[in-house]
């Protein structure tokens, strides 16, 4: 099933934080997930499963960071078609019948003139990717997490180069004293204008802090697109709790905004970070979705 035929028809939802749930089973801090995926499967596979059980119309790869220059840093960019490959094949197995989107995050560094990343190096990353992705079978990509337009928009070419597969994109905002911008200075309206024409089907906000930021960033990006869009909040705003970081909203709290967003005229639904089966299974039952996510452990 094409991904753009159940946004026509009704809200979608898509799945939870990654992150957040391999944590619960020990990923520790500076750990690279994505490794997960071939030394610890399990808990991936539970991971997405669980989502799947949450009532999520599609689960998202283990392959956010899966990119050569982010893996370059651990040491890992000669293993990236074995990782992603076996993301995707743990998603398939997992996801109950679910659609499977191919997570293509920022590589973590900076463009230059900012920092040391030439546009073409950063673009053909991008592409390793996006081409590995293809051939491993997801049903369509998400662009996500971008805080930098001008990377947001090297992704989204790279995988209009390898792919005409639905895709997804989604840049993270937060609201200061200029308004509602990525950390790099773009607004919702010049993200919405720039991924719309670098080819993406979808746009919108992940990794906001919580459903009231994400309804003001989608009123502007619903604003200035014709395109279906996507919000897929935090738990709230994150709170530093010793060595760990607390997300404050709960899985009621986080139902209780989905009118909003819906009203604004969202098409596809989610979370991020700190958001798990349960809160998804909440915003479901919002959407007549009647699952309840199994166990994750």
């Amino acid at each position: 099933m094409d991904f753009l035929e159940p946004v026509e028809l009704r809200p979608v939802l898509g799945d939870g934080a990654m992150g957040t749930m391999l944590q619960m089973h020990g990923l520790t801090s500076g750990e690279c997930p994505e490794t997960w995926n071939l030394d610890k499967p399990e808990a991936v596979a539970a991971t997405h499963k669980a989502y799947a059980g949450a009532g999520c119309d599609f689960v998202t790869t283990n392959t956010f960071g899966a990119n050569p220059i982010k893996l370059s840093r651990h040491g890992l960019d000669s293993r990236i078609e074995e990782i992603i490959a076996r993301g995707v094949e743990l998603a398939r197995g997992a996801a109950q019948g679910c659609l499977v989107a191919g997570s293509v995050g920022p590589t973590g560094g900076l463009l230059e003139p900012y920092g040391e990343l030439p546009p073409s190096e950063v673009e053909a990353a991008f592409e390793t990717t996006a081409r590995l992705l293809e051939k491993a079978g997801v049903d369509f990509f998400i662009v996500e997490t971008m805080i930098d337009l001008n990377e947001a928009l090297l992704a989204a070419r790279a995988v209009r180069k390898a792919t005409d597969k639905p895709l997804v994109a989604t840049m993270a905002f937060t609201k200061g004293a200029r308004g509602i911008r990525t950390v790099m200075g773009a607004s919702p309206q010049e993200a919405a204008a720039g991924l719309e024409e670098a080819g993406a089907n979808v746009i919108g906000t992940n990794c906001c802090s919580g459903m009231e930021e994400a309804a003001e960033i989608m009123k502007e990006i619903v604003a200035a697109t014709g395109l279906p869009t996507i919000a897929q909040p935090n738990a709230g705003l994150p709170i530093p709790e010793g060595d760990k970081v607390i997300y404050p909203e709960s899985p009621e709290a986080m139902a209780d905004g989905l009118p909003k967003l819906l009203d604004i005229g969202v098409r596809i639904v989610g979370g991020c970070c700190g958001t798990t089966p349960e809160h998804l299974a909440r915003m479901g039952s919002l959407l007549g979705k009647a699952k309840h996510p199994p166990g994750v452990n």
